[in-house]
Order: structure tokens, then C-alpha cells, then sequence
């Protein structure tokens, strides 16, 4: 009996051990999959954040660089306007020659096509040069029928008798006609 009982209690503890390995078998399986899911769960976390981080630091180095630019562009805008200015104020300084202020004259008057007679305005420290220049000039003589002052920095004015045509090609004005023209090319070679 005493076998008997032996036997019995070394059977129930064998399906005992039996039971518990497998138990601690599954409770491993299951410790080693949920830890698969938690590391799978931190390499996609890390993945999310890595792609944010990216399309930040993208942003960022998209903004710097639109910036760079805007202030490239800011100051190349400010030597040409630097340039602009420079080239009024020179204007206003110079002194006009007689060849260039009559070729001003006679271009202006020719702009207004066949007038019968015409003003001529110019600034008030090339007013004698002017009435020179039309006195000295027997065509001029016969069109223009009056030499005045106007306020501008030089060039000259022209008007048709009834002042219904009028051109002006005073310095400021073709500067200011020339600029478009002429800026782009000396940024070219400036920039």
C-alpha cells in the first residue's frame, strides 16, 4: 500500500511538475511576446517621432533659407536703390553742357512733330544757355517762341503754342525712363 501511495503521490507530482512547466513554458511564451509587442510599439514610436523630427528640422531649414533669400534680395535692393539715389543727387549737381541741352531741345521739339511754334522750359540756371542756343540756331529762331523757367533739376520742356502736346525731357524724366532698363543690367554685374 505503501507503493501504492508512493506511486500516486509520484504520479500527482509528476503532473504537477508537468503542469507547472508548461505553465512557466506559457507564462514565457506570453512574457516574450508582450515584450515583442512593447518593443515593436517603441520602434514605431521612434519612428514617429524620428519623422517629425525630420519634417521639423525640413521646415525649419525651408524657413532659414526663405529668409537668406529675402534678405539677399532686401539688400541688393538697397545698393540699387543706393545707386538711384546717388545718380539723382549727381544729377541735381551737375552742371548741363550746351551740346547735351540743345540736342534736348531739338529732340523734344522734333517729338511734337510739325508745330508752328513752340515753349521751351528749362531749369533756371541753363535759362541764358538756352536762349543762346535757340538765338544761335536760325530754325530753332523761327519755332520757338519762348524761353522760360520751369522747376526741374535740368533738361528741358517743350510745349506746342496751344499747350494741348507737351514733351518732357528733363533729366528726371528720362532717369526715370531709362531705370528699368538699366537696373536690370547693373545688377547683372553688380550681383
Amino acid at each position: 500500500m505503501q507503493n501504492i501511495s508512493e506511486a500516486v503521490v509520484d504520479k500527482v507530482r509528476e503532473e504537477a511538475q508537468t503542469i507547472v512547466t508548461e505553465a512557466e513554458e506559457e507564462a514565457k511564451k506570453e512574457l516574450e511576446k508582450a515584450k515583442a509587442q512593447q518593443d515593436a510599439r517603441l520602434e514605431a514610436e521612434k519612428r514617429r517621432l524620428l519623422t517629425a523630427a525630420q519634417e521639423e528640422g525640413a521646415r525649419i531649414t525651408a524657413q532659414n533659407a526663405m529668409q537668406a533669400r529675402q534678405k539677399v534680395a532686401n539688400a541688393k535692393a538697397a545698393v540699387l536703390e543706393d545707386i538711384v539715389q546717388k545718380a539723382r543727387t549727381d544729377l541735381k549737381k551737375a552742371s548741363t553742357r550746351r551740346e547735351s541741352l540743345a540736342y534736348l531741345i531739338t529732340d523734344a521739339i522734333s517729338g511734337l512733330g510739325e508745330s508752328e511754334k513752340v515753349t521751351v522750359a528749362v531749369a533756371k540756371n541753363d535759362l541764358e544757355m538756352a536762349r543762346e542756343i535757340v538765338k544761335a540756331d536760325k530754325k530753332l529762331s523761327t519755332i520757338v517762341s519762348e524761353v522760360k523757367t520751369c522747376d526741374c533739376e535740368g533738361g528741358v520742356l517743350v510745349d506746342n503754342e496751344d499747350q494741348t502736346l507737351s514733351v518732357d525731357n528733363t533729366y528726371t524724366t528720362r532717369l526715370e525712363m531709362l531705370l528699368p532698363r538699366m537696373l536690370p543690367e547693373i545688377s547683372k554685374k553688380l550681383f
